[in-house]
């Protein structure tokens, strides 16, 4: 195709460039004739594209435009020869997309008109080195409001005249824009919810932190208290234990002996450690009642006659009415008053069978009797465990809890239980 544009003379009345007409190479003159006379013919295809091109000299602060096609000038509503100063007053701001690496992606750039300004030296030496600019311009023009504008070129660098062409082409993005404007609003919006959102649980959480760090050591208080609280209980029904021993000189041990062998016997039948202590509580305790009881009757060496039996036979009722004053976390007063109840309701003081007695009780018992048998008492010398076993065995089921028999048997035939 023959160019229109002689570059030996000036192109055209509509030309307002300076390059054609200018003391410029006869290759730069060619080349942007070429390029006017291809914009030229493709704008006559109907096309949507707003063809331009633009030009800039060294280090000279404006840009000039050698071709501005009819559709820019009508967007922009001037002459020819004022394209380049209409469009870049009419600039609000540019949206400038650069291409980094691939894990990054394309990085935005925003620019008001102000910062375009402070910049242009800056953009057009990316726009040279990069051979490419492609940005997004609003424009408010004629008054009309605002417009959208995306210009893609390509930048051409004439070392010899030092003048740098940008072929570009523009097209009305408005809808696309304002589409994305609105979604950044939205966008904004939820990222200020979650701020406060973030915020609102940032502060629930240091409160939350708060109220665990009062709460545990409101726990450390309270476990101070119980563990201070058991101290005093453990004091107070260790002075009981020494009260009954001090009445009762063969009692002395027997109440520690008979609580070691309790306590194992409810370990080995899987009582929780609540359960223990409580045996442990009653154990210690079981033959206070016998403060009741003249110290002639404990001590004697013979029989006791009827009336000194019935005596005897009064102090798990007499433990009870002091023990049942105090508040244990355990039903330390109904094991006392039950430990010498039998399966078959031929125990003392209430007559109580099977279910009736508590387990822990129903423990204490064999515990009682064992140890009792075992050891010295004042009217005979100890019989040893294997009588006592032999004692417990035989009554199996009859006067002693099955189980609880059981479980003795394992302690000292399998597990070698030894009284400490």
């Amino acid at each position: 195709m023959e160019s229109t544009s002689d570059p030996s003379g000036l192109p055209g009345p509509e030309y307002c460039g300076c390059i054609l007409s200018g003391d410029f190479s006869v290759e730069l003159k060619r080349r942007v004739a070429e390029h006017i006379d291809h914009y030229r013919v493709f704008e006559d295809t109907g096309s949507a594209a707003i063809l331009y091109i633009a030009a800039w000299q060294g280090e000279k602060e404006k840009i000039w435009y050698e071709y501005a096609g009819e559709r820019f000038m009508q967007l922009l509503g001037c002459e020819n020869s004022e394209v380049a100063e209409v469009f870049r007053n009419s600039i609000i701001d540019r949206r400038i997309y650069k291409d980094l690496d691939v894990d990054v992606g394309i990085r935005k750039e925003v620019k008001n008109r102000k910062e375009l300004s402070d910049a242009r030296e800056k953009l057009r030496e990316e726009g040279k080195k990069a051979g490419t600019i492609e940005a997004v311009y609003k424009l408010s023009v004629n008054n009309n409001g605002a417009i959208w504008l995306k210009d893609q070129a390509t930048v051409e660098i004439y070392e010899q005249d030092g003048i740098c062409l940008s072929l570009g082409f523009l097209t009305i993005v408005s809808k696309e824009m304002e589409a994305e404007d609105e979604l950044k609003k939205h966008h904004d919006q939820l990222e200020e919810i979650v701020h406060e959102r973030t915020a609102e649980l940032t502060k629930l959480n240091d409160q939350l932190k708060q109220e665990i760090a009062e709460r545990n050591l409101a726990e450390e208080k309270l476990q101070q208290s119980y563990a201070k609280l058991q101290k005093n209980l453990d004091e107070i029904v260790h002075a009981m234990s020494l009260t009954a021993e001090k009445r009762d000189p063969y009692t002395a041990g027997h109440q520690k002996r008979t609580t070691e062998l309790a306590m194992a016997l409810a370990g080995e039948m899987g009582l929780c450690e609540h359960q223990i202590k409580g045996v442990q509580m009653a154990g210690l305790i079981h033959d206070m009642g016998k403060i009741s009881i003249p110290a002639e009757i404990l001590s004697k060496p013979g029989k006791l006659n009827e009336v000194e039996i019935q005596l005897v036979r009064r102090h798990p009722q007499a433990a009870f009415e002091i023990l049942k004053e105090i508040d244990f976390p355990w039903p330390v007063d109904l094991i006392v008053l039950q430990h010498h109840e039998k399966m078959d309701c031929s125990g003392y003081p209430q007559g109580l069978a099977g279910e009736e007695i508590l387990l822990e009780a129903r423990i204490l018992c064999v515990a009682d009797v064992v140890e009792s048998i075992e050891s010295h008492r004042p009217y005979r010398p100890g019989l040893g465990i294997d009588k006592a076993l032999e004692e417990i065995s035989k009554n199996r089921g009859i006067l002693f809890d099955q189980d609880v028999v059981d479980a003795c048997l394992r302690l000292f035939n399998e597990k070698g239980f030894q009284y400490q």
